[in-house]
């Protein structure tokens, strides 16, 4: 069955808008622990997920396979639960948009499913071998994954759009210890690419590059606690600004009251120094994507200029519901689930400060590196994120490796602190998970100086 039918039906059957995503992937998986094959599979899949809204409530119905009498069956089910839905609901609003229409492959020069399991199997085995570079490395973890995926949109507005999107990631997962001590560190690389991104150096390095800091980590000092003034790197601030401020700008969580920042466009939420955005149009980072899951064109948008906050991220729904435009951000993790509001690639953009200039203007202070786990709060501003490492500044010097450091506080009072953002932007890959969903994400940020922050440690 053509989409255009299968859109026709769902309208001759009392929708008022139904929107029909077609999907095929293409996927291997690979887990590897300590010298030992954990998970190794292949896969592919294919299957339809159905949306119809009827006065202001959804129906979402997936079909698995190709069969055109399955297709009809989830169509009459999508329309006959937006129904069910909508006798229940109160509150009811319209959904509005536009049409669009486009083709678009990503960008890479070897598509992950033209390499063998083999090969791939063989470079998971090198990354692993390549972090056993001393006898304190106790465990070491290696993942990696790669999906292509084909995907047609069709909606009543018209949308018709077509896209195939290839990624591939790697982790690597090191665990160090000594006298008692226990310390670990991870790398990981990953994109919107092809296989060739594990070809180079960077990824040929990085089992050793974890291994390194892990070991290192066994000779630091407990982190001290108290309030100082702080530099955070920039996997440290990218975690900070995607997840302590990010979810914060999900249109659905500002609709369902759980986001500190209702009500707040066009305030200063932060320092002047202090900008925001979300693209999803980069190319070859791990969030990018020509269209979302609901056939918007994906769009550069600033979340905050010069600390204001400028906007949020919308769906369709979100969109219509609040009367703003949206922004391409309905995101699914695959034709099994429906899409909602999700970040793609969101960062806060460099400055213009050397990372030198902002330790040597710190008499006593902390510089807290990477990530290691956490939890926000949006609906009231708070965080805490356990930091990989960090370091004791003393009059304008790195003076001390720390281990055991913790950042906490409340989310705008640090983007008001904010005395000093650096040149230096990164972006490191990552796995968002909300609602059940894991969509693939990129966090960044330079250096950023913060004139005060809370730490915790074990001194």
């Amino acid at each position: 069955m053509e989409l255009d039918e299968a859109v026709s039906i769902g309208l001759e059957l009392g929708a008022d808008f139904i929107d029909i995503r077609e999907q095929e992937i293409l996927a291997t998986s690979i887990e590897i622990v300590d010298g030992t094959v954990r998970t190794l599979s292949t896969g592919k899949k294919r299957g339809y997920g159905i949306r119809s809204f009827c006065k202001g409530a959804w129906g979402f119905s997936v079909t698995h396979g190709s069969s055109k009498g399955l297709l009809r069956k989830a169509i009459e089910d999508s329309v006959r639960l937006a129904k069910l839905s909508a006798s229940l609901k109160k509150e009811r609003f319209d959904l509005e948009g536009r049409s669009y229409e486009g083709k678009a492959k990503t960008p890479r020069i070897e598509v992950p499913s033209s390499v063998s399991v083999e090969e791939k199997l063989k470079t998971a085995i090198e990354f692993e071998k390549s972090a056993r570079i001393d006898e304190r490395i106790k465990n070491v973890t290696v993942r990696y994954n790669d999906v292509v995926f084909f995907e047609r949109v069709a909606n009543s507005f018209g949308t018709r759009v077509e896209q195939e999107i290839s990624r591939v990631n790697s982790y690597v997962f090191v665990y160090a210890s000594e006298a008692g001590v226990t310390e670990r560190a991870f790398e990981s690389i990953g994109g919107t690419v092809g296989f060739e991104i594990l070809r180079g150096e960077k990824a040929a390095t990085m089992g050793e590059k974890a291994a390194r800091r892990a070991v290192e980590l066994l000779k630091a000092k407990s982190a001290p606690s108290g309030s100082y003034k702080a530099i955070l790197d920039q996997k440290l601030a990218g975690i900070f600004i995607h997840e302590a401020f990010g979810h914060a700008t999900e249109a659905d969580s500002v609709l369902a009251k759980m986001s500190v920042l209702e009500g707040r466009i066009g305030e200063q939420v932060g320092s002047e120094l202090v900008n925001v955005v979300d693209d999803p149009t980069l190319p070859n980072l791990y969030g990018s994507y020509p269209f979302d899951d609901e056939g918007t064109p994906s769009k550069r948008k600033y979340l905050v200029k010069e600390g204001v906050l400028i906007g949020f991220m919308h769906s369709l729904e979100t969109s219509s519901r609040m009367g703003q435009e949206c922004t391409g951000n309905g995101r699914a993790m695959s034709y099994s689930s429906p899409p909602m509001v999700r970040m793609s690639n969101t960062f806060i953009t460099k400055g213009d400060w050397k990372f030198e200039e902002l330790v040597e203007d710190i008499d006593e202070g902390i510089y807290a590196k990477g990530g290691l786990y956490g939890y926000t709060e949006p609906s009231k501003g708070q965080f805490m994120f356990k930091a990989e490492e960090g370091w004791l500044i003393r009059k304008g010097e790195l003076v001390e490796r720390l281990r055991e450091v913790a950042i906490a506080g409340m989310t705008l009072e640090v983007l008001h602190n904010i005395d000093a953002v650096a040149d230096d932007l990164e972006m490191r890959i990552g796995h968002c998970g909300k609602g059940g969903q894991w969509v693939p994400t990129t966090a960044g940020s330079p250096h950023i100086r913060v004139k005060k922050m809370t730490f915790g440690g074990l001194r």
